[in-house]
């Protein structure tokens, strides 16, 4: 629940768990996009160990618990990708979600996925070096992406964010498939609104 100052309600407190650079850099251009104060995007430091999504999940739950009172969020968020994670892992993930009220943002095979629909509609599924290749092309980045991967996307996303959407919201209607068992995927369009209170893209 939102906390209250003098009966009044204040917005809530969102905190963002991040699994790497991108994520992290990502979610940065939409705060200062929307100019949302009171969205706290947390990099989480993990090292690829096969089970990033758990990880991810149990680490934000930790310093969750840690926050002093007057630091308590209202939501929680964790951003990660399929990488090597198994249908059996997600489905943990899911659930473990559930239990503490956390919210997953997920992408397949990567968020590159998602930065690809800033630029042109995705339907199939793609490798993680094809996403890099073609995000380094003359008409996307037009440098090499995977050097890249962390720095600001502002100059280049910022104004494409609607595009990203209606791309994304028209893969979601595409399969019913949960979404642990869905490549190419992503929901991060789903919690714009959420997350940023805007309608506006």
């Amino acid at each position: 629940m939102a906390r209250r100052s003098r009966n009044l309600r204040i917005k809530p407190i969102i905190a963002i768990y991040c699994e790497g650079d991108s994520e992290k850099a990502y979610f940065e251009m939409l705060k200062h996009k929307y100019h949302s104060a009171n969205v706290h995007p947390e990099k989480i430091n993990i090292k690829p160990m096969g089970k990033q999504g758990m990880d991810l999940l149990t680490t934000a739950v930790t310093r969750i618990e840690r926050l002093p009172q007057r630091k308590q969020v209202d939501q929680a968020y964790v951003v990660f990708d399929r990488d090597d994670l198994t249908v059996s892992e997600l489905q943990k993930c899911e659930s473990y979600a559930k239990d503490h009220q956390i919210k997953i943002i997920f992408s397949s095979v990567n968020i590159e996925i998602w930065i690809l629909m800033h630029f042109q509609p995705v339907m199939r599924a793609f490798t993680r070096p094809e996403l890099n290749r073609i995000l380094s092309g003359e008409k996307y980045f037009d440098t090499d992406y995977a050097a890249f991967k962390g720095c600001p996307y502002d100059e280049l996303l910022v104004d494409r964010v609607k595009i990203a959407k209606s791309n994304a919201d028209k893969l979601l209607q595409v399969s019913p498939d949960p979404w642990y068992n869905r490549n190419p995927y992503t929901n991060i369009n789903t919690y714009l609104t959420e997350i940023f209170g805007v309608t506006e893209f």
